[in-house]
């Protein structure tokens, strides 16, 4: 609800591009699969079926396109 809304809270994001074969990008550090937002493309991707993290990796099930545009966002913890 609007009550429970804070907008003080905010998150911080980085980006990468797909080159059709590489399925393993760094992230931040102490991150968890539950708190990562995956965007290929525009498309938000569903965790732990199209990507898993392990430490600072990222893995996708499938290898991103060539020139696929990936952003990851860092939700608040």
């Amino acid at each position: 609800t609007k009550a429970n809304f804070s907008p003080s809270l905010t998150y911080t994001s980085g980006t990468a591009t797909g080159d059709g074969s590489t399925t393993v990008f760094s992230i931040n550090s102490g991150r968890a699969v539950a708190d990562v937002l995956v965007i290929v493309n525009g498309v938000i991707l569903v965790p732990t079926t199209d990507y898993t993290i392990s430490g600072t990796n990222l893995t996708f099930a499938a290898a991103p396109a060539a020139s696929a545009e990936i952003q990851f966002r860092y939700l608040p913890i």
